[in-house]
């Protein structure tokens, strides 16, 4: 087994149960085919893909933005 590979498998021994499930589901998302999709879930895919692609700002940015929002809101 790779380096790599043992790594990886270190690392999900550490996962709890839930978070196993995430990674298996994950997973077997990524070996369905795109034809295995149902056409309605990749509409629903395609819509929300980049999303905020357009926003001029980082999200290390963003949360400055609304930890001082806050802030300013509970100084209120």
């Amino acid at each position: 087994m790779s380096e790599q590979v043992q790594a990886i498998v270190e690392a999900v021994r550490c996962l709890d149960p839930t978070e196993r499930r995430e990674l298996t589901a994950a997973l077997a998302a990524i070996e369905l085919s795109p034809s295995d999709v149902s056409t309605s879930r990749r509409q629903m895919i395609e819509s929300i893909r980049g999303k905020y692609r357009y926003i001029p700002t980082s999200s290390e940015s963003f949360i400055s933005r609304k930890a001082e929002d806050t802030l300013r809101e509970s100084s209120l």
